[in-house]
Order: C-alpha cells, then sequence, then structure tokens
C-alpha cells in the first residue's frame, strides 16, 4: 500500500510539474498577445520547438499590422549576426510606423549571445525584441540555455520568458484532443492513441497531421475524426500497431500477440525493437500506476488521470491488472529492462530482433 502511494504521488507531482506549465504559461501569453497585450522583450527557449515557433510567428503577426510589416520588422538568424547587431537594432526608434519588432531565430546559433543581456539597461518601449533558442529535443542532450548568465537571470525583470518542455510520451494523446478541440473537431480515443503512436511526440508533426485531416470534411460535415480515417490518411495500420499489441497483451490475447510481434520482426526498420519495447514499458508503467491507484482506493473518476489515460481506456487496465498483478506487473517491468539491455549488446547472440521481440511477449504473457 505505502508503495503504491508513493508511485501515485510521485507520478502526479512529475506530470503536473512536467507537463501542465508549458501548455498552461503558453495559453496564457497566446491570450495576452491575441488581446494586444505585449511585452517589450521575449525570451522563448526550450526543447519543444512547436510552442516558440507558435509564438513567435504569432508575435510577428499581431504586434504590427501587414502594412507596417515592411518598415517595422527586422529578422535576424543567430549564425549570421551577433549580439551587438541585435543590441543596436533594438535601440533604434521607430519611422513611420508605431513600434518597431526585431526578431532573433535560431538564437543558439549566435556566438556570445549573452551580450544580449547589455540591452536591458536600457530597454526601448517602442521596441519589441523576440529571441527564439532552440535546444536539441532528443532525450539523451542536456544542452540548454546558461541559466546562470545574466542574459537569462535578468530576462525576466524586463520582459517575459517562456521554457517550452516537451509534452511527456504518456500525455501525447490528451494534447492531441486538446489540439483537435481547438480547431472545432473531434477525436475519438483510439484515433488518438493511433496519431500519437504515428507520430510520436513530435507535436509539430502531430499538428501538420491534424491540419492535413481537417482538409478532409466539408462545412456540413460533423469534423469527427475516427480511427478509419486515420489509418486511411496517415499511414498507419489499424491491425498492426503497438496500440493494438498492448491491447492484446492486456487481455492475455496470445494469438493476437504473437500474430502482431511476427508482422513487426518481418519490418524492424518500420518498426524498430527500441521503440516497441519503449512503448511496451510505457504500457506496464501505467499498469502499475492503476494498481497504486486502486490501491489507495481512489475514486474511479480519478483514477483514469492518475494512470494518465482517457477514461474510454480503463476498462482496458481493469483487464489488464487482473491479469498482471502487482508483483506480476513489476516482474514484466524488470524483463522489459533485460530486454532492452539485450538488445543494445551482445547479450542477444545470435538471435535478430524479430526472434528477441518474440521471445520478449513470450516471457510477457507465460511469466
Amino acid at each position: 500500500m505505502l508503495v503504491a502511494k508513493i508511485l501515485k504521488n510521485n507520478y502526479l507531482r512529475f506530470m503536473a510539474r512536467n507537463t501542465s506549465d508549458t501548455v498552461q504559461q503558453f495559453a496564457s501569453l497566446e491570450a495576452d498577445i491575441l488581446a494586444g497585450k505585449f511585452s517589450p522583450y521575449y525570451l522563448l527557449f526550450g526543447k519543444e520547438h512547436f510552442y516558440i515557433d507558435r509564438l513567435c510567428s504569432l508575435l510577428m503577426e499581431k504586434t504590427l499590422p501587414p502594412e507596417e510589416r515592411d518598415f517595422g520588422q527586422l529578422v535576424f538568424y543567430g549564425a549570421d549576426a551577433d549580439a551587438a547587431q541585435v543590441v543596436s537594432a533594438a535601440r533604434q526608434y521607430p519611422m513611420m510606423v508605431s513600434r518597431q519588432v526585431v526578431v532573433v531565430k535560431e538564437a543558439q546559433m549566435m556566438k556570445k549571445i549573452e551580450q544580449i543581456a547589455d540591452y536591458y539597461s536600457n530597454i526601448v518601449p517602442t521596441t519589441i525584441l523576440i529571441v527564439c533558442y532552440k535546444t536539441p529535443n532528443d532525450n539523451t542532450s542536456t544542452k540548454n540555455i546558461d541559466k546562470r548568465t545574466k542574459f537569462y537571470k535578468d530576462a525576466s525583470k524586463v520582459g517575459v520568458v517562456f521554457e517550452s518542455n516537451p509534452v511527456q510520451e504518456g500525455r501525447i494523446p490528451l494534447w492531441i484532443e486538446q489540439y483537435v478541440k481547438s480547431k472545432a473537431m473531434e477525436i475519438t480515443p483510439d484515433a488518438s492513441m493511433m496519431l500519437a503512436e504515428a507520430c510520436g511526440t513530435d507535436l509539430s508533426k502531430i499538428a501538420l497531421e491534424v491540419d492535413k485531416l481537417s482538409r478532409l470534411f466539408g462545412e456540413a460535415d460533423r469534423k469527427r475524426i475516427t480511427a478509419d480515417i486515420v489509418e486511411e490518411n496517415v499511414g498507419i495500420s489499424r491491425d498492426y500497431s503497438v496500440f493494438e499489441l498492448t491491447k492484446a497483451l492486456s487481455a492475455k490475447d496470445t494469438a493476437a500477440v504473437y500474430r502482431i510481434a511476427v508482422f513487426f520482426g518481418q519490418s524492424p526498420k518500420r518498426f524498430p525493437i527500441q521503440m516497441i519495447m519503449g512503448a511496451l514499458s510505457s504500457h506496464f508503467i501505467k499498469i502499475l500506476r492503476y494498481h497504486a491507484a486502486v490501491a489507495d482506493r481512489a475514486p474511479r473518476a480519478e483514477i483514469a488521470a492518475a494512470v494518465g489515460i482517457n477514461p474510454y481506456f480503463l476498462g482496458e487496465y481493469e483487464t489488464a491488472a487482473r491479469n498482471y498483478p502487482l508483483k506480476k506487473c513489476m516482474k514484466v517491468i524488470a524483463v522489459l529492462r533485460e530486454y532492452d539491455y539485450r538488445s543494445k549488446s551482445n547479450a542477444r547472440g545470435s538471435a535478430d530482433d524479430g526472434e528477441l521481440l518474440l521471445e520478449l511477449v513470450s516471457r510477457i504473457l507465460n511469466g
């Protein structure tokens, strides 16, 4: 009971810290910009480039009317400019326009970018300076903006600092549902899961696919994205997907598990084993969270949120929890770690990815 409670509480704190802040701050900034409430300085940075691009585009669109942009908008690129040029441009007063907008794109490429802090001591009220600093969005990179510098520490004293953190993988289906809703459309939970599998955590790719799907509907149509629509237009098989594999494992549908595993093994480039094991690990961690929420006597309405799933899928997790009691679930997670190591080392022996995957699902089903 204590372990389950700790797992649940740690998960909720982690999700609140890493997924809510970026989305909520983006929504607040977007509302201010649309309302014409501008700051003289914006530092937009982080690993999730989608929000940086959206805010930059929105600011460039809303801060000046179209007829003033040729005179009042100046765009620098980090690889081709230096901080002194940017500061000099920002300190200019506008001519023939109400304000000037200075934009620095790909600021992470700029040498001695910290010198932009020289501008802070003399902010020009008729200038809006926007600095877009994109850090690598792969999970292995630790490169980020240096938060020890005056450039970062004093930025919030003169303007807006927005850190764009990636949406956690388990929250992507919910993000898709919210994005689809913002486009005045609907999406079914299974379609959302399929789209998440097809696009991963790349929000720009997801937005592109949703926008593409939106063009399939006429004005009089009910704009509802279903699994069939995703399958036909995004290029993912409904029967052979990681989503279907996790569902089959939850139900211990042995025939379906082996059928999908064999299919994956025949297409290792399209379905790399590390990607599959990552999805399986995420799935069984959610089953573990389900056990934790139930053990903590959480109301049914709160269990889905604790697990990090759409309530539509609660039935699947109830079945999975029966088929994989707490100890067995933890054992499966240990097996997944073992096979993750084997897939990346000589410990696999002569087994190819397909054989390794079949061996893995067999141990999950029969362990």
